[in-house]
């Protein structure tokens, strides 16, 4: 199997698989993540959001996947997710990202595809794949909040990827970050539309909440790679947060974080099952 992401993606959008991407933020997710995967015999994509990045920098970042590499029987591909920022993708690309979400939803379509094609034209010559963004993700979390006009629009899909030509597109068609008090609900009449008009991998956006035989569909309507964060940092939290309250004062970090590293990654192995669940035994 290819280690070039792209290619890789490209693949799995012909083949009707899916890459799963994880937000991680530091040692002991990571340490998590690459053992589930190890379990199951998969690649991943380890995903930092820029606070992630700039409180470990970039720099670090690439070399904490680098030595959680020596331990993962494949590909771990290093992300950065929903950058704002032209200039933090590029310090990304120059660290050694495998890949770069430049996410310019929150500005008009023009302001986009320049933000989009900007970064596109920096990352070519690195080898490096470049994510855009059309429509709105839901939901509250390190982005924003959108209630209304979130879906993507087929015309704006082809637009960002005749000008700006990135890797991979994520569209907004439903589903929300986070934990939310109502089911989303993934608009796939849309899902087809975009998926029949362009031929690049979708990326879908706020995997905890979404239901597996949604994913599951949607990942046969051409999503390639599909993001999970919430339900990862969340039960790090409440697992640390459990484990240091039964005595504080002698709460040793090596002990306390063996049982949370247990604890999410029997989260991820589930989430990866639901992607790919000719796995299960």
């Amino acid at each position: 199997m290819t280690t070039n992401l792209t290619e890789l993606l490209n693949q799995y959008r012909k083949d009707s698989r899916c890459l799963a991407g994880f937000n991680i933020n530091d040692i002991y997710d990571l340490h998590a993540v690459t053992l589930a995967a190890n379990e199951l015999d998969l690649p991943f994509m380890a995903m930092t959001y820029p606070p992630v990045a700039a409180l470990n920098t970039t720099y670090l970042c690439r070399k904490m996947i680098d030595g959680f590499q020596n331990i993962a029987k494949n590909k771990i591909y290093l992300h950065l997710d929903h950058s704002t920022s032209v200039d933090l993708c590029k310090r990304a690309i120059d660290d050694g990202y495998d890949s770069v979400m430049i996410d310019g939803s929150h500005f008009d379509l023009a302001t986009n595809i320049a933000m989009t094609r900007e970064v596109v034209n920096y990352a070519r010559s690195a080898g490096v794949t470049v994510e855009a963004e059309i429509g709105k993700i839901m939901g509250r979390g390190v982005e924003a909040k959108f209630e209304r006009d979130f879906l993507a629009s087929v015309s704006d899909v082809v637009a960002i990827c005749e000008e700006a030509n990135p890797d991979i597109v994520a569209v907004g068609i439903g589903t929300a970050h986070g934990f939310t008090s109502t089911q989303p609900k993934i608009h796939f009449d849309r899902l087809r539309e975009i998926a029949a008009s362009i031929s690049h991998p979708l990326v879908l956006h706020g995997g905890t909440g979404i239901p597996d035989e949604d994913i599951q569909k949607a990942i046969t309507l051409g999503i390639s790679k599909i993001n999970i964060g919430t339900i990862v940092h969340s039960t790090y939290m409440n697992c640390v947060h459990s484990e240091i309250s039964k005595d504080i004062d002698s709460a040793y970090p090596p002990v306390i974080m063996k049982n949370v590293i247990s604890k999410v990654q029997g989260v991820v192995k589930d989430r990866l099952l639901a992607i790919n669940p000719h796995l299960a035994s």
